[in-house]
Formats: structure tokens, C-alpha cells, sequence
């Protein structure tokens, strides 16, 4: 890990501000739409917009999910077989933390796939702006949220307190609904649904469901929703959507990914992994308890024991499987490296080889790419992400706007960058201009006035 400290990814606070905000059922509006629908004798459903909930739908209080997932996280027993992105159920919550009152929120239910191509059910949500769809239908920001744990209950959809951190939706969200995006958020596999683990920073896995969010919510009803869509994550979900965008072309055929969005991504996993075990900071040792425990559950030759003592390995298993971010972190305080993990863990070949296996950049991404970064970051810092671009993205040919905000901080960026984000969204959604990029400047990189 390079300085100032390897602890990375964590979605804090300055992420997951609160206000309570409520979603309505506007009846009138649609007793008005059927009552044309019937003089029309014969038109389709009425199209919804934001704050407008369909009839036949089920909607549900924020509130329910205030204690971990309900039934409606579950899949089917069996899981009929399905093709990636096809919606198994949806809800419609009211009153979720930090959505804006004009906007409608869907939670859903879809098909995915593990690393292995096995189908799973993945749990996200899709939030819809308050204007009426374009010509052609809203198009999606598939966004990918950072670091919230390895348990079922740090699922972002929950809407819930993550352990007093509150609700965890894409930051400044009302500004991206506002420009007329549809929001369609995953959870990742394990977060929500039982009976998963979540391969924390396994690129493969976040990419799939990165997609399959987006292609679900093509399925809600009474929405028109557009196959143009903008992957966007930060954090670990910017690992996850560097992921998304290299695999989108093979993948998801049916959406067009008309660009990629990274701010603080996780990348050189091989240079995070070589601290491992060295380093006591809680901070630090939940991260890397994190990637050795579901690691060593997602992958067969990778066994517990090639990373954690047996001590540590007990501590890991109970520790990942019980608590969120916040609550792993303070559940690992006062305890040493060197008992959790073993002395050769950051050098072990298997670990290093998983480690390249989930380094983005493996293949050319197609899409444009703008990846923001804040020099303050102390948990991605700035030498990492400034070492893919211009040590591996750039090389590779990819087009990549690579922009530094000074000082800004790891959370700080997600809410500095919204205005260029959007506008750069904007530009790709037009299709007018060439998207801009910055390899082959001084550093592969711009500053942010």
C-alpha cells in the first residue's frame, strides 16, 4: 500500500447524509390518465413518471427494511432459470433517506450471475426522475456504490441505518434525476439476498451486476426506459465499474454503454494485497479481512488458511458475516496483524495471482471513460489511480478524461465532480463531439479550476 495509508474504498459518512424525504402516490393524476385511456378506447398503460406509483404495484414504507431485509430479499427456491438482468419481483418504498420527494424508487429483484456462471438473484434499486421520458426513453446511470461490508444487511436498498452511518444512496442523486437520469443501482451478490457471499472487489462478479441492475430496470412497468446507459461507481464501485464497462460489449449486448465513470476506482489490487499483515489500523485490518474472507469463500483454491491464521480466520468468519462497515471496523480495534494474518499472506502466489485476476484494465474498454480523483484522498490515494491511467489505460488505447481536484478527499470528490460528471454525461447522451481525453498530456491528467 502507498502512502499515506492503504485503508481504501469506505464509503463514509460525508456519503450518506440523511434528510427524510417522502415519495406520492399522486391518484389523481393517474384517475386522469386511465379516464383518457378509456375514452381512447383502446391506448396502453399510462406511462409513470417520477413521484407517481402505478396502480397494481406493491409499495412499501422505508421503515420495513429499518431492521435488515424482509421476504421480498429471498429469491424463489427453486430459482427458475432466467438470462442475466431478468426481473424475479419489484416494490415500490416510500420514504426513503436521501431521494429526493418528486422522484419514485423501485426496489428490485433480478437474475445475475456468480463468477462461475451460475444464475443468482441480486437485489438494487431504481430510482426515476420526476419529468416524463424522452423520445426513445429515460437513459440509465448504472451506478456502483463503494464499500458498505460482506453482510446481508449492508445491502445500499435497505434504505436502512448501516449502523448509524444512515441511508447509502449515489451522492447528490437529485442532481443526476434532475438532468433526466434513471438511476439503477445493485447491491452486488450476497448484499441483501441470503445465502450468498459477497465477493468483495471481485471485478467479474460487481460487473455482473452492475449490468443486470441496468437491464432489470428496462423491465419495470409502466416505464419507458432507453438501452443508452453511463456506468458509474465509486470507490469499490469504481473498480466495479471498470469491470461493467470492459465486460458491457460481451456481456450485455442489449444496452448501449455510451460511457464510464470512475471517481476514486480501486485498482493495482496486486500493491493493496502486499500489505496485508502489516498494517494494524482498524481501518485497515477491516479492509483487508474483507478481500482475504470472501475471497477464500469465492475461490476454491484460495482456502482460509492461505491467508489467515487459525485464529484470525475464526475472527474473520465472524466478523464478515455479522457487521457493516462501521461495526467491522471497530469490531477488529485493538487487534494485531500478525495474529489475524499469516506472516507470508502478502506475498503468497496464490493471493497475488486472485489479486491480478480482479486488476481492471485487463482488456481495452470501448466506451470513453472520465475517472475523477482527489489529491487528499487518503484512503485511494491519488499515486494509485494516476499509476492505472497512465501505466495501464492509457496504454491500452482507451479514451479516458482523467481529472485531479486538489485536496479534495476520498468522499469529497463524489459531490466536487457532480457538475462535470453530468455534463459529460450530457455530451455523450448528444452524441455531438468526440469524447475528450487526456493521454498523452503531461501526467495523463488535467487539474480541475
Amino acid at each position: 500500500m502507498l502512502p499515506p495509508r492503504p485503508a481504501l474504498l469506505r464509503a463514509g459518512p460525508g456519503v450518506r447524509w440523511n434528510p427524510i424525504l417522502a415519495v406520492v402516490w399522486n391518484v389523481s393524476v393517474l384517475a386522469v390518465c386511465l379516464a383518457v385511456c378509456l375514452a381512447a378506447a383502446g391506448c396502453g398503460p399510462a406511462a409513470v413518471v417520477g413521484g407517481h406509483t402505478p396502480g397494481g404495484v406493491q409499495t412499501v414504507s422505508a421503515s420495513a427494511t429499518a431492521q435488515g431485509p424482509t421476504p421480498f430479499y429471498t429469491p424463489p427456491d427453486p430459482l427458475a432459470p432466467a438470462p442475466p438482468g431478468t426481473l424475479i419481483r419489484d416494490q415500490v418504498v416510500q420514504g426513503a433517506g436521501g431521494i429526493p420527494s418528486d422522484a419514485t424508487l423501485w426496489r428490485i429483484l433480478y437474475h445475475s450471475r456468480t463468477i462461475t456462471g451460475a444464475d443468482v438473484a441480486v437485489s438494487g434499486y431504481v430510482a426515476v426522475p420526476p419529468t416524463a421520458a424522452p423520445a426513445g426513453g429515460y437513459p440509465i446511470l448504472a451506478w456502483a456504490h463503494g464499500t458498505t461490508g460482506a453482510a446481508t444487511q449492508c445491502a445500499p436498498s435497505l434504505f436502512n441505518g448501516l449502523e448509524g452511518e444512515g441511508p447509502y444512496p449515489l451522492p447528490d442523486i437529485g442532481s443526476y434525476l434532475k438532468a433526466g437520469w434513471l438511476v439503477a443501482a445493485t447491491d452486488y451478490q450476497g448484499l441483501g439476498t441470503p445465502g450468498s457471499i459477497h465477493p468483495y472487489l471481485v471485478g467479474a462478479s460487481e460487473g455482473y451486476g452492475v449490468l443486470d441492475a441496468a437491464v432489470a430496470a428496462r423491465q419495470l412497468p409502466h416505464l419507458d426506459v432507453s438501452a443508452t446507459t453511463v456506468i458509474y461507481g465509486h470507490s469499490q464501485g469504481g473498480h466495479a465499474a471498470l469491470f461493467a464497462g470492459e465486460l458491457a460489449p460481451s456481456y450485455a449486448p442489449s444496452l448501449h454503454v455510451i460511457g464510464v465513470v470512475a471517481a476514486a476506482p480501486a485498482t493495482g489490487l496486486s500493491t493493496i494485497v502486499s500489505a496485508i499483515g502489516i498494517i494494524d489500523a482498524p481501518d485497515d485490518l477491516a479492509y483487508f479481512t474483507l478481500i482475504g474472507w470472501t475471497w477464500s469463500e469465492t475461490y476454491p483454491d484460495l482456502p482460509p488458511s492461505d491467508i489467515f491464521t487459525a485464529s484470525g480466520a475464526l475472527l474473520a468468519e465472524r466478523t464478515v458475516t455479522r457487521f457493516c462497515d462501521n461495526g467491522l471496523v471497530a469490531a477488529l480495534a485493538g487487534n494485531a496483524s500478525r495474529h489475524e494474518f499469516q506472516p507470508d499472506a502478502s506475498t503468497n502466489p496464490s493471493v497475488l495471482a486472485h489479486a491480478r485476476l480482479n486488476d481492471p484494465g485487463r482488456v481495452r474498454t470501448v466506451p470513453p471513460m472520465l475517472i475523477v480523483q482527489g489529491t487528499g484522498d487518503n484512503q485511494v490515494p491519488a499515486v494509485l489511480t494516476d499509476l492505472f491511467v497512465t501505466g495501464v489505460a492509457c496504454p491500452l488505447g482507451d479514451v479516458v478524461d482523467y481529472v485531479h481536484y486538489p485536496g479534495a478527499g476520498h468522499d469529497q470528490v463524489t459531490f466536487e465532480a457532480v457538475p462535470r460528471i453530468v455534463a459529460w454525461a450530457a455530451e455523450r447522451l448528444a452524441g455531438h463531439q468526440a469524447a475528450p481525453t487526456t493521454c498523452g498530456r503531461p501526467g495523463d491528467t488535467v487539474t480541475n479550476h
